[in-house]
């Protein structure tokens, strides 16, 4: 059951808190009582019976019984020493409660809303810390996926300024080559070697017509 598993959690606190859990219990509630009724006590209404005179009387009388019961166990199993315990327990609680069952309740359900008191304390930071912990993963990733974005960003920036620069140079060799050759004497004109750079002149140009084609895909 859920409520069992608050003194169940309680024992795997470390030192410093089960100190504070140490100093709830006294003879006024002693801690025998709610470790061997840890299920049944979790599961009253103490807070309510704190404040009803007949459902405080009826607990205090069950929980006498149930203190009962344990010691028959203990009886069975030939545990001297915890027989001898919940009797004088027993004796000590029928002392201070049989006249004033209220403030037995009061007592146990202090003891139980303090108990989750100190587990809330640790519960609350773990689970602060996973928010945490949530949020600058989500953060990161958010982050990562900026940082690739730029690189390719500036990737693609620095590709596009190596192609300008390509064709910025192709256009010089261009326009140098064609007005070397408008130098030329007309009778060379018709040479193979002015036919030739004629040849490497149009596919240079239709090789700057292609990459400018290329450049203006880019950067729309």
């Amino acid at each position: 059951a859920e409520k069992m598993a608050q003194w169940h959690q309680l024992h795997q606190l470390d030192t410093q808190l089960l100190e504070k859990v140490d100093q709830l219990y006294d003879d006024t509630f002693p801690m025998e009582v709610r470790q061997f009724l840890a299920h049944w006590l979790e599961h009253q209404d103490w807070d309510l019976a704190s404040n009803n005179d007949s459902l405080a009387t009826l607990l205090f009388h069950n929980l006498l019984k149930q203190i009962d019961d344990q010691y028959s166990r203990f009886f069975l199993e030939k545990n001297f020493l915890l027989q001898h315990n919940l009797k004088r327990i027993k004796q000590n609680l029928q002392v201070q409660y049989l006249g004033n069952p209220l403030h037995m309740a009061s007592v146990i359900a202090n003891c139980l809303r303090e108990e989750q008191r100190i587990l809330t304390t640790v519960n609350t930071p773990e689970q602060g810390l996973e928010e945490k912990l949530l949020h600058n993963s989500m953060i990161s990733e958010r982050q990562r996926g900026l940082e690739h974005r730029m690189t390719a960003i500036k990737t693609n920036t620095q590709l596009v300024e190596q192609d300008v620069k390509y064709l910025e140079d192709l256009q010089d060799e261009f326009d140098f080559r064609y007005k070397t050759l408008q130098t030329q004497e007309h009778g060379d004109r018709n040479s193979v070697h002015v036919k030739e750079e004629v040849f490497r002149l149009q596919g240079m140009l239709n090789q700057l017509d292609h990459k400018r084609k290329v450049e203006c895909y880019h950067t729309t």
